[in-house]
């Protein structure tokens, strides 16, 4: 456990680039994100919802980011996100395999396809936590139009429970 923990620690203390490049101060970590992520799928389990395996959701969303914590938080707008991919897959690999805990990689790999259904929320839900992200924050820094993360995350909800859910958020 110590080296899962090991790399971690890292991401609590990793901000969040997307935030940082527009300007805000003490943004949200990559840690803070992926757990907001799982309450979300934490508190939908609670609501009998069908269709889907809501450990796993939880699972997929603690872990989609943490091959973060070797590769840094690159963003659509990085040179190296063509490469980002590949990069993820190899330190979820290693992390895993230093761990001793090979569901990681696997996680991974399930969260990146996007064809089972907890893959499909789970990735809805770090659109919606972007998206609520970019509201808290225009809340706080009213100086800040942070529209192109609620417009971005919006068009890429694909489940009807995302869809749902972003209306009820947009309210």
């Amino acid at each position: 456990m110590k080296e899962l923990l090991f790399y971690s620690e890292k991401l609590k203390h990793l901000p969040r680039t997307g935030w940082l490049r527009h300007g805000i101060p003490a943004s949200e970590t990559v840690a803070s994100h992926s757990w907001q992520m799982a309450l979300m799928a934490m508190y939908l389990s609670s609501r009998h919802i069908k269709g889907y395996d809501f450990d796993k959701v939880i699972k997929l969303c603690l872990c989609h980011d943490l091959a973060e914590c070797e590769i840094g938080d690159i963003t659509p707008v990085d040179a190296a996100y063509t490469a980002k991919a590949g990069k993820e897959q190899a330190a979820m690999d290693k992390i895993a395999q230093q761990a001793d805990f090979p569901a990681l990689s696997a996680l991974f790999a399930e969260y990146e396809a996007g064809e089972t259904p907890e893959a499909c929320l789970a990735r809805d839900l770090d659109k919606l936590d972007m998206y609520i992200q970019a509201l808290d924050y225009e809340q706080k820094f009213p100086d800040k139009d942070l529209e192109e993360f609620r417009s971005s995350a919006a068009k890429k909800i694909k489940t009807e429970l995302g869809k749902k859910l972003l209306a009820e958020l947009a309210r």
